[in-house]
C-alpha cells in the first residue's frame, strides 16, 4: 500500500501554526519573522486528546508545529499490508521506566542581553516568551556564565584587584544588570520551575599561573591552598550576589571545558583542571566552601567535567573515583563539540556511575573553525536535524537534558571578543527591527516543550529492513507525568516514511507515515 493511501485512511483534524516566512539564499528552509505587528506562537496545553494520537509536525517545506489528531478508530488496525510494508518497527515497553528529564533551555550569555537589548520594549518581552512562556518552547533550565565568557563584549571577571584574598572588592559587573539578570527574571516569571546553574570561564587573572584570562594556565599553588580556597569562596560570593538581586541557583558547573585552560595559546577565557585536579578541588575547597555557606549538596547540584564527551569517561573516573569529592558531586556535564560520534560513552559512564544524572550542557552550530558553516545561516534545516539527533542520541542514552549555548545572536553570529562566532535558534536582525526563529528552535521546542521534568524514558527497540533508511532516522520514546506516551521522531532522508508502533496501547498495532526532512512528536494518552 502506497504512503499516500496509508495517510488517506486517517481522519485527520488539522491546524497549522500561522508563521511569517522569511527565506534566504543557499539555505533549505525558511525563517518565522518576528516584528512589532506579528510573532507566530506555539501551541498551549493540553496536548493530546482522549481515545486519539495527537501529532506535531515540522519540517524542511512548510510546517512548523502543524497539529494533527487521529481518532483511535482509525489510527488502530489490522491491515497486515499496511504493517507489512513498514520501512520501521518500534516495540515499545511503557512499563519498563528509565532516567527522568531534567529539562531543556539555553544560556543568557552577555552576547545574549546586548542583542535583545536592541529590540524594542514589547519585542523583548515576546522573545523571552517564545523561550520561556507558556505559547512558547517552555525552557526550565538556563545557564548563566560566571563573569565573562568568549560570547562577551571583552574578558572580565568580578575582582581584578590583585590580591584580594578575602574578595572585599568582589562585585557584579554592569553587563550582569544589563544582558542577564533582567531576562532572567523575566524567564523565571514565564515558568516558575526555571533552574538556573552557573558555570565560570576564567578567574580572576591574578589567581592564575599565567596572569590571563585566556590561554594555558592553572590556578596559583596547589588545592587546599591559598589561590584555591580564593577561587572556591568566589562561587559563594557569586551565588550570594545574584540572591540579593533576586535570582537564585539550582546547578553549577566549577569549571567550562576544564581541559582547554591545559591547551598551549587556548583563544579565550578558560582555567585548567585535570581530573586530579577538579577531584582535590571540590574536595579541599569548593565542596566544602558551598556547603559552609549553606550551598551544599541539597541546594546546590554540583554538576563535573562539562566538556567534550570524548574525554568524559577518564574525567569521570578521575573525580568519581574519591568517595570525599563524590560525595559533594550531583551530575555528569557534557558537551558536543567532537566531529565524531561518541554518544556510546554515555552508556558507559551510566553503567559505572548511575546514581550520578547525565545531561547536555552546551551545543551549538557553526562552530568549527575553518569551515565555510562556521557562521549564521538563516533557515538551514539541516542544523535543525543535527539538533535533534544530538539531543535524541543523549536522551537514548540516559541523559536528562539538553542545554543550548547563547540565547541569541546577531546575523554574524555576534558579539565574541575572541572572534568565534557561531549560530543561534534566534537572531535578531541588524537593525533591531525584527527577530528570526530558526528551524533550530523548533527544533529544540518538540522537546521543551513535550518532555517536561519527570517525564521518564520507556524501553524501545528498533528493526529495519534497510539499514540505510535507520542511519537517517531518530526517535525516542518517553510517558509524561500526566501519563501520556510521548515520542519524538526526525526522519533526515529525503523521502518519506512508514513507522510501525506496538505495545504503546496493548498489543494493537499502528503505522505512521513520515515525511522527508521532517520531525514529528505524538502524543497519546494510556
Amino acid at each position: 500500500m502506497k504512503l499516500i493511501q496509508l495517510i488517506s485512511l486517517f481522519c485527520l483534524i488539522t491546524n497549522s501554526l500561522t508563521c511569517l516566512v522569511k527565506t534566504f539564499d543557499n539555505t533549505n528552509s525558511f525563517v518565522c519573522v518576528c516584528n512589532d505587528q506579528y510573532c507566530d506562537k506555539l501551541p498551549t496545553g493540553p496536548y493530546s486528546s482522549p481515545e486519539a494520537l495527537t501529532i506535531f509536525k515540522s519540517d524542511s517545506s512548510y510546517a512548523r508545529f502543524t497539529k494533527s489528531v487521529i481518532p483511535d478508530s482509525d489510527l488502530f488496525n489490522d491491515n497486515e499490508d499496511v504493517q507489512s510494508t513498514a520501512d520501521l518497527y518500534v516495540t515499545i515497553n511503557v512499563t519498563h521506566k528509565l532516567q527522568s528529564i531534567t529539562g531543556f533551555g539555553g544560556a543568557f550569555t552577555d552576547s545574549t542581553g546586548i542583542n535583545i537589548n536592541k529590540l524594542s520594549s514589547d519585542l523583548r518581552d515576546q522573545l523571552i516568551t517564545d523561550y520561556f512562556g507558556a505559547n512558547g518552547a517552555q525552557y526550565n533550565l538556563g545557564r548563566v556564565p560566571i563573569g565573562g565568557s568568549d560570547f562577551s563584549d571583552r574578558p572580565y571577571s568580578y575582582d581584578d584587584v590583585v590580591d584580594d584574598f578575602e574578595l572585599e572588592h568582589f562585585a557584579l559587573a554592569s553587563d550582569d544588570f544589563n544582558y542577564k539578570i533582567p531576562y532572567i527574571k523575566k524567564a523565571k516569571s514565564l515558568n516558575g520551575n526555571l533552574k538556573l546553574f552557573g558555570s565560570p570561564w576564567a578567574p580572576p587573572k591574578w589567581l592564575k599561573t599565567n596572569n590571563a584570562s585566556e590561554g594555558l594556565g592553572i590556578l596559583i599553588g596547589e588545592p587546599g591552598s591559598l589561590h584555591w580556597k580564593t577561587w572556591a569562596n568566589y562561587f559563594v560570593k557569586f551565588f550570594e550576589a545574584y540572591k540579593e538581586n533576586g535570582v537564585e541557583f539550582w546547578g553549577l558547573t566549577p569549571q567550562n571545558e576544564p581541559l582547554t585552560g591545559l591547551s598551549p595559546n587556548y583563544a579565550w577565557n578558560t582555567l585548567g583542571f585535570s581530573s586530579a585536579m577538579m577531584r582535590d578541588f571540590i574536595k579541599k575547597d569548593l565542596g566544602p566552601a558551598l556547603k559552609a555557606a549553606g550551598y551544599g549538596p541539597d541546594v546546590i547540584k554540583v554538576m563535573i567535567y562539562d566538556h567534550n564527551n570524548d574525554e568524559i569517561l577518564n574525567f569521570v573516573r578521575g573525580v568519581l573515583s574519591d568517595k570525599e569529592a563524590a560525595s559533594y558531586v550531583a551530575g555528569i556535564a557534557y558537551h558536543w563539540y567532537t566531529l565524531t560520534d561518541y554518544h556510546d560513552e554515555l552508556n558507559k559512564v551510566h553503567e559505572n556511575w548511575p546514581d550520578y544524572f547525565l545531561i547536555s550542557t552546551e551545543a551549538c552550530e557553526g562552530w568549527v573553525r575553518g569551515r565555510e558553516d562556521n557562521k549564521v545561516t538563516l533557515g538551514n534545516w539541516t542544523r535543525a536535524e543535527t539538533y535533534a539527533f544530538d539531543i535524541i542520541d543523549g536522551l537514548n542514552r540516559w541523559s536528562t537534558g539538553w542545554v543550548d549555548w547563547n540565547l541569541v545572536l546577531d546575523p554574524n553570529g555576534l558579539p565574541n571578543w575572541a572572534k568565534n562566532p557561531v549560530d543561534a535558534p534566534i537572531i535578531v536582525s541588524a537593525d533591531g527591527s525584527e527577530y528570526y526563529k530558526q528551524p533550530m528552535f523548533y527544533s529544540l521546542a518538540h522537546f521543551s516543550k513535550f518532555l517536561q521534568p519527570e517525564s521518564r524514558r520507556v524501553f524501545h527497540s528498533v528493526d529495519s529492513k534497510d539499514k540505510s533508511i535507520l542511519d537517517k532516522v531518530r526517535l525516542t520514546t518517553f510517558v509524561n507525568p500526566s501519563n501520556e506516551f510521548v515520542s519524538i521522531i526526525v526522519n533526515a532522508n529525503e523521502s518519506p516514511i512508514k513507522i510501525s508502533f506496538q505495545g504503546v496501547d496493548d498489543s494493537r498495532k499502528f503505522t505512521l507515515g513520515i515525511g522527508g526532512r521532517s520531525m514529528q512528536t505524538i502524543i497519546k494518552p494510556l
